[in-house]
């Protein structure tokens, strides 16, 4: 029997377990994939699982997106998204290619054939789990795309534009998975990105030790003195206070000066739940390209998501002391 056959009957032994049990008929999940076994004729459920799966009306649906350029299209689906090319096919050494592209269950084919379809068409792809996807692509040098995470009520998903404009999005359905107290993802990340007229080492240096300087008081208790981070990993993070009181910030968890930073974030949230403060710094023509993610949410501190949403406002006091140029004022705008 197929692996997603044998899942289906499953599922539909925890339903039978369900319904039994808002009968009052209380029976164990072994109980139930023997009473769904009877159901179909078979003598228990090993017999059932036994079974070869019965052929199918219908089979799977596979999109076909048109592509201009096999190179490219190697690079992009199988270098960067991670797919293998399981075959293609040409009439002959002068005619268009038609390939397929698959990764676990996900295929695609892709063709230079004039008529087979039209750039610029949208594939849904669904993952189980999107945060993880998007770290491997993040990870990838692939210089053409840096997607960014989208929470939508329907669930997470992360897009890709292929080189012939085809939009690729992967999505993972909203679950009760993530209800659970302090686990799962709850929300994508809050992400920014910025070129800063300066070098990595100057940029990393201004956010980290300058950061009391750049951070604006309507963001901070009264009376701020100065932010202080210890440089290393494990080190504290500390607001000072006029009345010498100390309020905590998080932990340090990545250290490399001029390339990446970040900490574990409490600032106006539950110290048992912190999120996630990561910080990349490349170098590029115009400077130091920074990506800045605020991440983590999970159902244990999501609530405190909203309260994030001004990040540009902070960040750009940021990005003018490290290119030497006023400050903004750091005060939200109106609503």
């Amino acid at each position: 029997m197929a692996i997603d056959q044998h899942s289906d009957l499953k599922q539909q032994a925890k339903r039978l377990r369900t319904s039994l049990a808002d009968r009052g008929v209380e029976v164990t999940h072994s109980e139930a994939l023997e009473h769904l076994a009877h159901q179909y004729g078979a003598r228990d459920w090993n017999t059932l699982a036994a079974r070869p799966e019965a052929p199918r009306p219908f089979g799977p649906v596979i999109p076909v997106l048109r592509i201009f350029d096999v190179a490219k299209a190697r690079e992009f689906y199988t270098e960067y998204l991670g797919f293998e090319i399981a075959w293609e096919h040409v009439f002959d050494d002068h005619a268009p290619v038609y390939l397929e592209a698959r990764r676990d269950g996900a295929v695609l084919h892709l063709s230079e054939h004039h008529g087979d379809a039209s750039p610029g068409a949208t594939v849904r792809v669904l993952v189980a789990d999107v945060m993880g996807l998007h770290r491997e692509l993040h990870e990838r040098d692939y210089p053409y795309a840096r997607p960014g995470i989208e929470t939508e009520p329907w669930g997470l998903e992360v897009t890709v534009l292929d080189p012939f404009a085809n939009r690729i999005v992967f999505h993972q359905p909203a679950s009760d998975d993530a209800a659970l107290e302090g686990g799962g993802t709850a929300a994508g990340p809050i992400e920014h990105e910025y070129v800063v007229a300066c070098s990595p080492e100057h940029a990393f240096d201004v956010l980290t030790r300058d950061v009391g300087r750049w951070w604006p008081d309507a963001y901070a208790p009264p009376g701020k003195v100065d932010v202080l981070i210890e440089p290393r990993v494990g080190g504290p993070c500390t607001m000072r206070i006029a009345d010498g009181s100390a309020y905590p910030w998080g932990t340090v968890s990545a250290w490399e000066p001029g390339v990446h930073f970040g900490m574990d974030f409490t600032l106006a949230q539950d110290p048992d739940h912190p999120s996630r403060i990561d910080v990349r710094f490349e170098a590029t023509g115009d400077g130091t390209r920074m990506r800045f993610s605020h991440g983590g949410w999970t159902a244990g501190n999501v609530a405190g998501r909203a309260r994030f949403s001004e990040w540009t406002v902070i960040l750009d006091r940021f990005v003018a002391m490290a290119e030497g140029r006023p400050l903004p004022s750091g005060t939200p705008p109106e609503k």
